[in-house]
């Protein structure tokens, strides 16, 4: 709600009436009924803004309502003591006015509590308000009652009264500021509400002492602190009033308990040698026992998120299902009963789902993870264990007395139909396949059934999806598929990678006007490779990096040795998937063309169209960064997947496209392929970019891009891929 200027003019005359009382007993001779006033309109000021915010406004209506009848008990007992000192009367201690004033504490207790609205506060926080409420009377009690007045505090129900308004002040001052170090969000808002606080325990200091000898008369300096924290109390209601903005927690929420349970533990220590009331004694020691109850409560509290923490590490955060570490550590317990069950591993790899990131993004990714799991929970039994191990691979455990193989089989049947089944995600329906390995056996530990299932799921995924169940030759195969993928960790980076050149001809001038750069690799043992076999097992690997910095650090040399020549031809590199999400991929080959001094327009870096999906964002930061350094881009295979000409609009820094072999093959005998070369070619040249046709592989083809305004073509009728060193004959015109 919007706060009016009432509060603020009430919070005004109060200061103003409490800088008056002040001045008052400052003079000599002034009349009773001025202090009266005077004093008494602060009490009504204060408790009226108080009820009001109580009444106006709903946030935290309860909690200052019940301060609000706090501060009326208050005002009551003082103007109790005021009609008494009129009548020229002598207030007895106690007194009913210290009934009234008493009243106060648990009232306001009971109100600083509702802070938290309806959410009951914590344990920990009420243990907390009474462990500085109690050891906070404590040290009063030793300094007030032990040192300052010692005998003349009083016995009986008088000693009582005195000690149970620093205990209420502690209690209240207490559970404030321990609400403020726990992040509560209205009392940390509220500053003026701690400071009113904090001046009552002073008042009631001095109110005890100066009551207990006889020399305690209403309207002296005491009375004054009590305005001042009146007043302070009135204000902090409107403080921030109609706000609920969030307070992080402060970082030293132990820090009040602590304190005094340190101060308890030092009085009981001292009471030991020195004689202390039994009072001060016993307060230090209800201390202690709350700091063992709060012990125990953190303890529990620690207990419980160890345990929630133990959960959350064996849970998948997207799907909710088990994580790695929690299938194996289950396996392992499968394993080791005394009495072994049949096991088996059903891994499953959702095939096609690369394709859905990159057409629909990682939201839609994620989408279908999350309802490819929810069937998979309704298809398998409920003694099964479910498990995610990242990516697009889920994993099944089976286990019990009568499991057979073909009851995994069975399983892995009805899992892959329910696959089948389209999803249906951002109004698509999208359709996969899964590819599902099957170790069935005792095993020796999780990590051997782990591996037979991979080989199974590996050979599954080969065949074209459906289930496959381990056999003992397989191991053959994956130690071979092992090996490979072990020899290119160790030749990725080194001149093992060779690279072949093919050229580009400019159909115009009939030269080659550049060479695309393709990777081979010499293998120690099984000779000359070609992409199709190691490219998959680099980008399984995480390897796609390094390869790619090691063709272009040979491409960018080779190419800058036949400028250096006088042979101005450009040179065309492919880059991956995964270096167009590194920001820091354009300033490598900054630094490569820098280190072999090649302009950066003699370099082409081609991506294919499903590469500006997998993360458009940085992509395109990346593209406009090599764009900006001069290097050309190109869009490799175009025509080839969906949404071609979004693509085409939406990265403007292409500066050629490549026509993919499929067209150009039958575009002599197909119209349909004819009229996509053509237009494509006329289209590309309204946007400004060159045309590039792949897989040229006779002269009439050649002749017919030329005539229909084909700016380059590659193919073996050009050139076949060859080493630097043979390409001598073909920078001459052909």
């Amino acid at each position: 709600m919007r706060i009016g200027a009432a509060p603020r003019v009430i919070s005004g005359a109060a200061i103003v009436l409490t800088v008056l009382f002040a001045g008052t007993h400052m003079l000599t001779g002034e009349p009773l009924w001025m202090s009266a006033v005077t004093l008494n309109g602060v009490y009504l000021s204060a408790t009226g803004l108080v009820v009001a915010r109580a009444i106006l406004v709903r946030s935290h209506r309860v909690a200052w309502a019940l301060i609000g009848a706090g501060l009326c008990c208050y005002s009551a007992g003082t103007a109790y003591t005021w009609a008494v000192q009129w009548r020229g009367g002598q207030l007895p201690y106690p007194s009913p006015a210290d009934l009234a004033w008493l009243s106060f504490y648990p009232l306001a207790y009971c109100g600083i509590l509702g802070f938290f609205g309806r959410r009951w506060p914590s344990r920990r926080l009420v243990l907390d308000g009474a462990i500085a409420g109690l050891g906070g009377a404590a040290l009063f009690s030793v300094v007030v009652v032990d040192v300052l007045l010692g005998s003349s505090s009083g016995q009986g129900l008088a000693q009582v009264v005195t000690l149970s308004y620093p205990l209420g002040d502690s209690l209240l001052l207490g559970t404030l500021v321990c609400q403020v170090t726990a992040g509560q969000a209205a009392a940390r808002r509220n500053p003026a509400l701690i400071a009113g606080i904090a001046l009552f325990v002073l008042a009631d200091t001095g109110y005890v002492v100066l009551s207990a000898q006889g020399l305690y008369t209403s309207g002296g300096p005491v009375n004054v602190l009590y305005l001042a924290g009146l007043t302070l109390i009135g204000m902090a209601a409107w403080n921030g009033a109609g706000t609920s903005a969030p307070v992080r927690a402060a970082a030293p929420r132990m820090a009040v308990p602590i304190s005094f349970a340190v101060g308890a533990l030092v009085l009981l220590t001292v009471a030991t040698r020195v004689r202390l009331s039994a009072v001060t004694v016993a307060l230090a020691g209800m201390t202690l026992v709350l700091v063992v109850a709060r012990v125990f409560v953190a303890l529990r509290e620690l207990e419980s998120v160890g345990r929630e923490r133990h959960s959350e590490a064996r849970r998948d955060p997207l799907t909710g299902l088990a994580n790695r570490r929690a299938v194996h550590e289950y396996i392992d317990q499968l394993l080791a009963r005394t009495a072994r069950r049949p096991i088996a591993v059903l891994l499953l790899d959702l095939d096609k789902f690369k394709e859905v990131n990159d057409s629909y993004g990682h939201p839609a990714g994620d989408q279908l993870l999350q309802l490819a799991s929810a069937r998979l929970q309704q298809v398998t039994r409920h003694t099964d264990l479910l498990g995610r191990l990242g990516g697009d691979e889920f994993v099944l455990v089976m286990s019990s007395e009568t499991l057979t193989p073909d009851e995994a089989t069975r399983l892995a049947g009805r899992i892959r139909a329910e696959l089948l089944k389209p999803f249906l995600i951002d109004g698509v329906q999208i359709t996969i396949d899964v590819s599902i390995g099957i170790a069935h056996e005792v095993g020796e530990d999780a990590d051997s059934l782990f591996q037979h299932a991979d080989i199974a799921m590996y050979n599954a995924k080969r065949a074209g999806g459906g289930h496959v169940v381990y056999q003992r030759n397989d191991d053959q195969e994956s130690r071979l598929r092992l090996e490979l993928t072990t020899a290119l960790r160790r030749d990725v980076t080194t001149a093992a990678m060779i690279l072949h050149y093919q050229p580009k001809l400019d159909l115009r001038t009939g030269t080659v006007r550049g060479f695309e750069a393709l990777v081979r690799w010499q293998h120690a043992e099984r000779g000359l490779l070609m992409p199709d076999v190691f490219l998959p097992v680099a980008e399984q690997n995480g390897l796609m990096s390094a390869l790619t910095h090691n063709v272009l650090t040979q491409a960018i040399r080779e190419c800058a040795r036949w400028h250096a020549e006088g042979r101005r031809v450009s040179v065309a590199v492919n880059a991956s998937a995964t270096d167009l999400r590194f920001e820091c991929f354009p300033q490598q080959i900054l630094d490569l063309l820098d280190e072999h001094g090649l302009p950066a327009k003699a370099l082409t870096i081609e991506i294919t169209e499903t590469m500006m999906l997998s993360d458009w964002a940085t992509t395109d930061r990346v593209l406009d960064r090599l764009t900006s350094m001069g290097v050309r881009v190109s869009i490799d295979d175009y025509g080839t997947h969906h949404s071609t000409l979004s693509y085409l609009r939406r990265l403007h820094t292409a500066a050629e496209l490549k026509l993919d072999r499929s067209f150009i093959a039958d575009m002599l005998t197909a119209p349909r392929s004819a009229a996509i070369v053509r237009s494509t070619i006329d289209l590309a040249h309204n946007l400004g970019i060159t045309v590039v046709a792949e897989g040229v592989e006779d002269a009439q083809t050649l002749h017919t891009l030329r005539e229909w305004g084909c700016d380059q073509a590659q193919g073996y009728h050009i050139g076949r891929p060859a080493p630097a060193a043979a390409l001598r004959p073909q920078f001459a015109q052909p």
